[in-house]
């Protein structure tokens, strides 16, 4: 049975929990070691059922809890070669940390499950999403950071069972809100994030090709309200003639503490 829940997601800090019988990964660990391990407890995860670790990026709301992570969990990091570098660079890699360099498109074993990482478009030295598959044949998908849905993306998820998906911004509340215009510019760039539009589009993209649960996540706490987000989504779902609860389920991803757990 798959299991998957997000343990925190925002620009506060994200990390997200896929799973089995076996045991299950972490990608991203963007809050502290505490808090990931309260996370974990608050959904009955023993931290020893942890496999390893993937980080999509460097940012720091990605990362922040790396370090103390690893040494108290001694489990493998996967990260592609620059947030290695990075990480390394910056004093987040204890002493005989295990590492492993990911790559695009190729798959990595873990436990049971394998782990494929697809190039994301971000303003970051590197960033990918994940494609998990379990070993009864689910397949979990992680795309956030995106500055829009490229074809690489959209062939890292496609025919996922759920997908873990970026809606970022409200178009309009960014255009109008506090922000100033060089930030505007770029979250709404090509390599920054995905609003609710974007991410709708892609919604009905994926449940066309058989994804039947959708959450929606790293919400901007500025830019973005949980029900307008989800409100966009499923009124995109609708004009395609999908209906909510039929064709797909809708969630949104809580900014500060774990979301449900779910079981498919």
């Amino acid at each position: 049975m798959a299991r998957f829940c997000t343990l925190y997601s925002g620009s506060s800090g994200n990390s997200t929990y896929i799973g089995c019988g076996s045991g299950g990964i972490l990608v991203d660990a963007g809050v502290s070691c505490k808090a990931l391990l309260t996370g974990l407890a608050a959904r009955d995860i023993p931290p020893e059922s942890i496999q390893g670790l993937f980080i999509t990026h460097e940012h720091i709301d990605h990362i922040k809890g790396v370090r103390v992570l690893l040494k108290k969990l001694n489990i493998p990091l996967f990260a592609s070669r620059e947030t290695l570098e990075f990480l390394a660079g910056r004093g987040e890699l204890p002493a005989g940390a295990q590492v492993q360099e990911v790559t695009a498109l190729a798959p990595v074993c873990v436990g049971e499950m394998q782990v494929t990482p697809f190039a994301t478009s971000h303003d970051s030295l590197s960033s990918c999403g994940y494609r998990v598959q379990l070993p009864d044949g689910r397949v979990v998908s992680v795309a956030t950071d995106l500055g829009h849905v490229s074809q690489e993306v959209h062939q890292g998820i496609a025919g996922s069972d759920l997908v873990l998906l970026e809606a970022n911004y409200d178009e309009a509340m960014l255009r109008c809100g506090p922000y100033p215009y060089h930030l505007k510019r770029r979250i709404g760039a090509d390599n920054g994030h995905l609003s609710n539009e974007m991410c709708a589009q892609e919604a009905v993209r994926l449940v066309e090709e058989g994804t039947t649960r959708l959450v929606l996540g790293h919400l901007s706490k500025e830019n973005n309200l949980p029900l307008l987000a989800r409100e966009t989504v499923i009124s995109g779902l609708a004009l395609a003639g999908m209906r909510e609860n039929g064709d797909c389920l809708v969630q949104v991803a809580q900014r500060s503490q774990p979301g449900e757990m779910i079981l498919f």
